[in-house]
């Protein structure tokens, strides 16, 4: 009789798959000391680094991101055998590694490229700026969702997913080099000065602008000219429809409120929240229903 009508075969898989996804955080912890400039235990323990912490915790959200994605990408071949599975697992570990390295890449480029003449790794270690841990754990968090995106679009491959997130990075920084004109204040100098608000809305803005890619890059690939094709249109209209239904929902939920304002002048944590919520909240509705 089998107890409990389980397939155990099914059940150690899952099993292996969970324990899998811990070594795999282990590995991004040992290779953020390995790939980043961050002496990662000195500053968790004893320097007690707030500004380290919030973005090393979006920095392991991120690597759990890319792996789910891996682990879901394909079911496991039970039906093949034993080695078909472990080559499927070995394929699942080998995406969860090269999402390590592409997250700790997206730092680095991030750190030198969305914000000029600004270093968040400095900015986090030296001054134990709060605002500028928020921004570098949006570049990772957003980062992980284009990876996430990539890896599973159906008929791609290594190079086609590479190619693709490597794209929405591009892309996701000369979006975010746009809206630092938008906002009608000076973003950097905020970030810079310690302002937590002005760190809180744009890394949310950040994150909104990844779903945006996540749905640019989504469908299935058939050639680099449609696809393409499909992200420049998508690209174009989803920030349109961003930026419109994100004008409308805070003029609608905050009449009484200047947002530049609120969030310069009186460094209102709560109205910066508010509005990137507004902005992750209609980019995840574009995302899934346009």
């Amino acid at each position: 009789m089998n107890f409990l009508q389980l397939d155990y075969a099914a059940v150690a898989l899952a099993i292996v798959e969970v324990v899998l996804g811990v070594a795999v955080l282990i590995l991004a912890k040992l290779a953020l000391g390995i790939l980043s400039p961050y002496a990662t235990d000195d500053e968790m323990t004893s320097r007690d680094n707030p500004a380290f912490g919030l973005a090393i915790s979006a920095y392991f959200a991120g690597v759990v991101i890319v792996y789910l994605s891996a682990a879901s990408a394909s079911p496991l071949p039970l039906d093949e055998g034993a080695q078909a599975v472990m080559i499927a697992i070995g394929l699942k570990l080998m995406w969860a590694l090269i999402g390590i390295v592409a997250l700790n890449a997206s730092r680095w480029l991030m750190d030198r490229l969305l914000i000029p003449h600004f270093r968040n790794d400095r900015e986090i270690t030296q001054n134990r700026n709060l605002a500028a841990g928020a921004l570098e754990g949006a570049a990772y968090t957003a980062a992980a969702a284009l990876l996430a995106g990539a890896l599973r679009q159906p008929g791609g491959n290594l190079w086609t997913a590479l190619g693709i997130f490597v794209l929405g990075e591009v892309v996701l920084i000369l979006l975010g080099r746009l809206y630092q004109r938008w906002t009608g204040y000076d973003v950097a100098g905020e970030i810079r000065a310690g302002n937590f608000a002005a760190g809180i809305a744009f890394a949310l803005t950040l994150t909104a602008l990844s779903l945006l890619m996540v749905k640019a890059i989504s469908g299935e690939f058939v050639s680099w000219k449609l696809s393409l094709s499909f992200f420049v249109f998508d690209s174009i209209v989803g920030l349109l429809l961003l930026l419109f239904l994100r004008w409308l929902a805070a003029a609608a939920l905050l009449p009484r409120a200047k947002v530049a304002e609120e969030i310069v002048r009186d460094r209102n944590v709560n109205v910066s929240l508010i509005e990137g919520v507004f902005a992750v909240g209609i980019a995840a509705i574009i995302l899934l229903l346009f």
